[in-house]
């Protein structure tokens, strides 16, 4: 029997507490339906903590705050990110039967992280790679534009869900990323001007709406190639 294409939904809220909201609940109904969604939304300035981070390590409180710049907390794991206007959130979520099925692994009650990372890093540079530039996954779990990370990516692995969430940079916010973030602790004696930087900056032509378009297709196809 096929299955029903993602749902596709575009948040017009900015607010980052209820985009986090709105995910949070996708995850749950499609662990309930068992239907694959596709989210996608913009934030206002913001910064957001992986699930584990401590405030205290990974950000300029006190500069935030002064700034009224709010700091919230995702459900996923990973590492603290600014975001603002000019950042693309994706969201893929997927029911977990159904993405072990696509990632080839077997058995009631299989899970690998890596290999759930592997697929998305894989549908995003594959979506988004035809278009121009060199794209690499590296580290654990970034997206690389020729040669410096311009997404970020995260789990949240649920029972019967599995939610795949991820950043892309339309423009470098390197000026607020400096004054909020001091460098991550796996990339000592480097400065984010090093490391970072947007897709205009790279010279790759797409703006919001061609993104979501892309990734959203890739989406659907990489889902339609595991159907019956």
């Amino acid at each position: 029997m096929s299955r029903e294409l993602p749902a596709l939904h575009v948040l017009p809220e900015r607010e980052i507490s209820a985009n986090l909201a709105a995910e949070a609940a996708l995850l749950e109904q499609c662990a309930y339906e068992q239907r694959a969604a596709c989210l996608f939304y913009v934030n206002d300035p913001c910064i957001v903590l992986g699930r584990s981070n401590q405030p205290s390590e990974w950000v300029d409180i006190a500069q935030a705050e002064a700034d009224g710049i709010p700091v919230v907390r995702r459900i996923s794991g990973g590492g603290t990110v600014y975001h603002d206007n000019d950042n693309l959130n994706f969201s893929f979520i997927v029911p977990r039967a159904q993405l072990n099925e696509l990632c080839g692994l077997v058995g009631e009650g299989a899970l690998s992280t890596s290999a759930y990372i592997d697929f998305f890093r894989s549908l995003v540079i594959g979506a988004l790679s035809v278009h121009g530039g060199e794209w690499t996954a590296t580290g654990t779990s970034d997206i690389s534009l020729n040669g410096r990370k311009v997404s970020g990516n995260a789990q949240r692995i649920a029972h019967r869900a599995v939610l795949h969430h991820g950043t892309l940079m339309l423009h470098c916010p390197l000026t607020a990323i400096e004054r909020y973030l001091p460098i991550p602790p796996d990339r000592p004696g480097v400065s984010h001007a090093d490391f970072i930087t947007g897709l205009a900056e790279e010279g790759y032509p797409a703006d919001m709406e061609q993104l979501r378009e892309w990734l959203y297709a890739a989406f659907v196809a990489r889902l339609s190639a595991g159907r019956d």
